[in-house]
């Protein structure tokens, strides 16, 4: 869902288009129900104001860094595993386009060149299926959940930035299990 900024007469839509979204996971499997793992995943996606019948956009990409329970439905040595994860961590969002001071919706809001690091709850679902016997296929989807980024896209004086920041992103990897 998009983020709302709004002054007194007017508002418009604030988002993250989707991207390419690479990242590498490490964990393990030492309970029969129960793992960890850490995670990271870079997500390219630009930054976009629009309402109005205008519109701004602007370089950006995300770096996604969580720490995560997941809770098995079979036991742990089955063909296929499915599970339910859930964690936290941070998420660092980073401008990249160059700044303008014509920006369109200037009024309302400034998509800057800055860094902004938020802190973000993650839940998600997935299937784990075993390939060969040191590999692995895995499905998975995730909602990651932070707040509105108030540096990286600026609200102006008098405007106001509200929402919560949903991103789902879907994976699949091959693993290397050991």
């Amino acid at each position: 869902p998009n983020l709302t900024v709004k002054n007194a007469t007017t508002s418009a839509s604030a988002s993250v288009r989707p991207g390419l979204t690479l990242g590498v996971y490490a964990g393990q499997n030492m309970y029969r129900y129960w793992s960890g793992e850490v995670n990271y995943l870079y997500r390219a996606g630009d930054l976009k104001l629009s309402g109005n019948g205008q519109s701004a956009r602007f370089a950006a990409h995300t770096h996604l860094i969580t720490g995560d329970f997941l809770a098995h439905f079979k036991p742990r040595g089955a063909h296929i595993r499915p599970f339910i994860s859930f964690g936290g961590g941070i998420e660092v969002m980073e401008g990249t386009g160059r700044e303008s001071f014509n920006q369109p919706l200037g009024n309302l809001a400034a998509l800057t060149a800055t860094r902004e690091v938020l802190p973000v709850g993650e839940i998600g679902a997935g299937v784990k299926i075993q390939l060969a016997n040191h590999l692995q296929l895995r499905v998975q989807a995730r909602d990651y959940v932070s707040q509105a980024p108030h540096e990286v896209i600026a609200p102006a004086p008098g405007a106001r930035l509200s929402g919560i920041r949903q991103d789902i992103i879907g994976t699949a990897a091959i693993a290397l299990t050991w």
